[in-house]
């Protein structure tokens, strides 16, 4: 009995002392990273820091937004995709990362192979914009206009959302062109208006909606099928003439392809509770977005059909992949 009660003892305390089996940390253990597809001031980074003042509260952890625009959201699409699939690197891009892909088949990015879709929040109209001295009311005065003189107009980027939405609406339907410059985001493109670099801007809402109320710009139309809240004087192209010109810009959340499905359930979640508090659906809809969202396996079906959407669109505009 001694000896059985000796051996006992000892099973103890090897038991005791032994190291234990390392556990995983339980997510997340340290900062997050908010990568955002395009430069400050547009509509991607209002709705990344919006998120990430709360995420950072719901996570204890702090989330923190890195803007790395350029090429339509691909080069931060590439940043993310290659990052560790551990959850501390979050892409926020718009759609205009899946008009990139279709207008660049040769980039290292293929969103359905690289990336994860974890949530789809705020979406957008597009909206186009003019200097007030420009002799145009209406999108029909405007098409007018650009058949009888040569007009510029700037953009977030070539092969982003608002450079096909003009391309389609002016050169597949209604034969009217204008000369394309591409800027690196939306600020930068209603910077160029300002400045006369261009004469029209195409671009999401709400980096417009300050300027357009204070009529340092015209707003000629935006792209939603109501008029938008934040400035309901601009008519919706259906009720100017092209029904069926109808686009909205979505804010995306992403994840490396081979993130751990809890992480990127628990990421979701908490993009989505955010995404219904009062007072964020309050403040985004005063700066111009829609306060809806959208979950993870909803949102990568649409991402897989607007690919197949935009490919259509670039086609029929006449816009070769580059």
């Amino acid at each position: 009995m001694l000896r059985c009660t000796r051996a006992l003892g000892l099973v103890l305390l090897a038991l005791a002392t032994a190291s234990p089996a390392p556990a995983q940390d339980a997510f997340p253990s340290r900062p997050i990273r908010l990568v955002v597809s395009f430069p400050p001031g547009g509509g991607v980074d209002a709705v990344a820091r919006l998120f990430a003042d709360k995420m950072t509260a719901m996570l204890g952890q702090p989330v923190v937004v890195e803007n790395r625009g350029g090429a339509s959201g691909t080069i931060a699409g590439r940043q993310v995709a290659q990052a560790a699939p551990d959850g501390y690197t979050v892409l926020v891009a718009s759609n205009s990362m899946v008009v990139a892909q279709v207008m660049n088949p040769r980039t290292e990015l293929d969103i359905e192979r690289d990336l994860l879709g974890i949530a789809s929040t705020a979406p957008q109209a597009v909206i186009v914009v003019t200097r007030p001295d420009i002799p145009a009311a209406s999108l029909q005065d405007l098409i007018a206009l650009a058949r009888t003189r040569k007009l510029n107009y700037g953009s977030p980027g070539a092969g982003s959302v608002p450079h096909l939405v003009i391309e389609h609406l002016f050169t597949s339907i209604a034969n009217a062109r204008m000369e394309h410059i591409p800027f690196p985001g939306a600020a930068q493109a209603l910077t160029g208006v300002l400045g006369g670099q261009v004469e029209v801007a195409v671009v999401t809402l709400p980096p417009a909606v300050a300027l357009v109320t204070s009529d340092k710009l015209k707003g000629i139309v935006v792209t939603t099928p109501a008029r938008a809240a934040a400035l309901p004087a601009v008519p919706t192209t259906a009720e100017s003439g092209y029904p069926s010109v109808v686009v909205t810009v979505w804010n995306g959340f992403f994840v490396p392809a081979k993130t751990p499905k809890p992480i990127a359930d628990k990421l979701s979640e908490t993009i989505l509770k955010v995404a219904a508090m009062p007072d964020i659906k309050q403040k985004l809809a005063q700066l111009g977005f829609e306060p809806t969202s959208i979950a993870g396996e909803q949102f990568q079906r649409d991402v897989a059909a607007e690919l197949k959407t935009w490919a259509e669109v670039a086609q029929k505009a006449g816009l070769k992949a580059q």
